[in-house]
């Protein structure tokens, strides 16, 4: 395995001193190097890759050094139009080092989320006229160096294809727990538990629609309501202005993280704008992590997302950090048709027998667009 700090401080030696992206478990080791105090190079996380390419960007402006930007090739695919119309040589012809995680690599299990991107990922590259290579244990620094130096003779990104399993994990001193907050899972066994009956559940990615699933076989509950996010981070709010949208009358309850609403943050205002008098429960689990890649932080310790409701027009408006809290909140949740939001302050952690969904993702879309149609 490569060791991050090796890693980085190779960039470093090179003139790329600069990180910036969002995480992904097929590079968790560096990320977690990447987010240690006292280093001796700037990072940033962004919200989305997007915002990473754009972040990179700027840094070019003003250094003229290559930056680095980390992302899954899930997240890849958003980076499509900055590329585009922003980094490649038809623009301004910015240079930059792209570190993109392979999930669903071709011939290896994986999640059917990551299937598709997974099978194209070399071919989007191939369109986008971003040259690229497959980090190799044995020869990587001779491949960074050539990819740095493609880069700055061409002006242009170079892409890094990372398979699972490259890198180390960093020495990290482990803290002793002392978090009090509650455990996501328990938060919303609370809120599926105190639901109307008809109420519909659209869940984000990752540990959130995996715990979701499991409390509802648990509890010997029909899955049908329950639409699971299994890629697509961010977009469960929007899934759910949708599906509010079709006038079927039934309650929509929106289960978010805060990594998954800061990366689609402008649905807040599409939510206050459109989701009046919809009936929608804005639900979103902070534990200041993105758990499923590795537990790195988030930006949600900067902002107040019930702040960003308030002035997106949300009509009820409350946070929890208690399971008490969160009892006393949910009759307010399903009292009225206006537009709520509850953010609960969580803390980081799952089962570690945690199973993930019996269904597939299309017979999921089935049972719950037949739930909605049979009333």
């Amino acid at each position: 395995m490569i060791n991050p700090e090796c890693f980085v401080s190779f960039l470093i030696e090179k003139g790329s001193d600069f990180f910036s992206g969002v995480p992904d478990s097929t590079f968790k080791g560096l990320t977690t190097y990447l987010n240690l105090d006292g280093n001796k190079f700037k990072h940033l996380s962004a919200s989305n890759e997007c915002e990473a390419v754009g972040i990179a960007c700027g840094y070019h402006l003003a250094t003229g050094k290559v930056p680095v930007v980390y992302m899954q090739n899930s997240g890849f695919g958003k980076t499509v139009n900055p590329h585009t119309s922003l980094a490649s040589k038809d623009v301004y012809s910015i240079p930059m080092l792209m570190i993109i995680g392979w999930r669903g690599e071709p011939g290896k299990k994986d999640e059917p989320q990551h299937k598709m991107m997974g099978r194209i990922t070399k071919d989007m590259l191939k369109v986008l006229e971003i040259e690229s290579c497959e980090l190799d244990f044995e020869n990587w620094q001779n491949q960074i160096n050539s990819a740095l130096n493609y880069s700055k003779a061409n002006s242009c990104p170079f892409a890094i294809i990372l398979k699972s399993g490259m890198f180390s994990e960093p020495c990290v001193e482990k803290r002793k727990a002392g978090n009090l907050l509650p455990l996501r899972e328990e938060i919303l066994e609370k809120i599926v538990v105190a639901a109307p009956p008809k109420a519909l559940f659209i869940s984000t990615t990752g540990k959130t629609s995996r715990e979701l699933f499991e409390i509802r076989k648990r509890l010997n509950m029909v899955h049908d309501t329950d639409f699971y996010t299994v890629g697509s981070m961010g977009c469960a709010s929007s899934i759910a202005l949708g599906v509010a949208t079709g006038d079927h009358g039934n309650p929509v309850f929106i289960i978010d993280g805060d990594g998954a609403a800061l990366m689609q943050m402008g649905t807040f205002a599409a939510l206050g704008k459109h989701g009046q008098n919809r009936n929608i429960t804005h639900i979103i689990i902070d534990n200041q992590a993105h758990e499923s890649t590795g537990g790195q932080p988030t930006l949600s310790s900067a902002i107040s997302f019930e702040g960003v409701a308030e002035n997106c027009g949300y009509k009820f408006v409350c946070s929890a950090s208690s399971i008490e809290e969160v009892e006393k909140a949910i009759p307010k949740l399903t009292e009225n048709n206006e537009l709520k939001i509850l953010v609960v302050k969580s803390r980081k952690g799952s089962r570690p027998d945690l199973g993930r969904p019996t269904s597939t993702p299309v017979e999921n879309k089935i049972n719950f667009m037949n739930c909605i149609k049979n009333g």
